[in-house]
């Protein structure tokens, strides 16, 4: 078994927990942590497990062709996956581990649909009816798109400055509206970012200004598979 490229993936799984890592709560983060490290020792002590390369890309097809088939995304879409309770929501909440392991999702994967497309906003999805579902990736993006299309009360809850009287001023800085925006599709718009210079950002229907969508097609559509958008028209 090549021990160094079971290290190397070993560090890149606890990479994507260390930028998750900071929307937990910190007894969270503990048994987070110690339920990645434990599955990946466990795995170097396999000793029949050879690595072999792989392309990213065929991972996440192979992964994506296990999941049950039976129910269109549309049809996730169409379910209101939703509640008003952040501790309802999150009550049944897997942590990686246990995301991973009930869906076949890789680190990156399961780090963003659980943490990365919340960030400090509130997750009102239901964890209860998301993993219930037959289909926890599909439910999970299709929640998440129903959450920032919602008049739900979900922005920057979690946030620092929630509760203080800097409060208003951090949600306008982070809302388009203190933005010079150049052109927006739905979820999507591009913003000046200096004279000559612009970027696209993925955002809520009320203009939260939610991650960086990324700069090639690609990273843009990627971006709206894990929030469950509509991809914007590439450019001609």
């Amino acid at each position: 078994m090549d021990i160094a490229a079971s290290v190397d993936r070993l560090i890149s799984s606890l990479e994507t927990f260390k930028a998750s890592a900071t929307t937990m709560p910190s007894n969270q983060q503990r048994t987070e942590f110690d339920a990645l490290f434990s599955d990946a020792l466990a795995k170097l002590d396999q000793p029949n497990v050879v690595p072999v390369a792989v392309n990213a890309a065929e991972v996440e097809t192979a992964t994506a062709a296990m999941l049950p088939t039976a129910t269109s995304f549309a049809q996730f879409q169409t379910a209101d996956w939703l509640v008003d309770s952040q501790s309802d929501a999150t009550a049944a909440r897997p942590n990686m581990k246990e995301f991973m392991d009930a869906t076949g999702a890789t680190a990156a994967n399961a780090s963003e649909l659980l943490y990365g497309v919340i960030g400090s906003n509130a997750d009102l999805r239901d964890w209860s009816k998301i993993m219930a579902s037959g289909n926890p990736i599909d439910a999970a993006r299709a929640a998440t798109g129903q959450l920032y299309n919602s008049d739900k009360d979900y922005a920057l809850v979690n946030h620092a400055d929630y509760g203080t009287v800097r409060f208003a001023d951090t949600l306008a800085e982070s809302s388009l509206g203190s933005k010079t925006v150049l052109s927006r599709s739905g979820n999507f718009a591009d913003i000046a970012t200096g004279a000559d210079t612009s970027a696209t950002m993925a955002v809520s229907s009320t203009g939260l200004l939610l991650p960086g969508a990324g700069s090639t097609q690609e990273q843009i559509e990627r971006t709206a598979w894990l929030f469950g958008f509509a991809a914007p028209a590439a450019a001609a």
